[in-house]
């Protein structure tokens, strides 16, 4: 039996599918560009910068790490062709709020001392500080305004 939630996305598919028309994309998307950015569920990257189906791929993660995507980057750049790559954070990011520490601690309270020690060396990638983690955009998620920010080689 399925969840309410997988209910409700089989319910939504079926509208979507009934008036979908652009089965006939080709695989490598058209505009040759790819956006990393974070799975914080209050950004919408195809609304907030008009990447329409087709144009672009769109990698997300916990913090937009370019670390964490690296598969998915080289298989889009060196099999499907894409030629930039346009990497947005946003403010009021979860990796901002722990440390490696923190995450290790909290899966040992909820799954027990195993499941910790099974992370060994596991890096979350956390970050302390947004400026430093941010070499493109910026998204406001209070006000969905993306702003370029460069950061100095020398502040990593």
């Amino acid at each position: 039996m399925s969840s309410s939630i997988q209910q409700s996305l089989q319910t939504s598919n079926a509208t979507y599918a009934s008036t979908f028309t652009q089965g006939d994309l080709a695989l490598p998307p058209s505009k040759k560009y790819l956006v990393l950015t974070c799975m914080d569920a209050r950004i919408d990257p195809a609304a907030a910068f008009g990447i329409g189906l087709g144009d672009a791929h769109v990698i997300r993660n916990a913090g937009a790490s370019a670390e964490d995507s690296l598969r998915s980057i080289v298989i889009s750049q060196q099999l499907l062709g894409t030629r930039e790559i346009v990497l947005v954070k946003h403010t009021g990011c979860g990796m901002l709020t722990f440390t490696n520490a923190d995450a290790k601690g909290i899966v040992e309270k909820n799954l027990g001392e195993e499941a910790a020690n099974e992370l060994g060396g596991f890096d979350f990638l956390p970050f302390n500080e947004l400026s430093n983690s941010v070499s493109s955009l910026v998204l406001v998620t209070s006000t969905g305004i993306a702003s370029v920010v460069f950061t100095s080689p020398n502040s990593h």
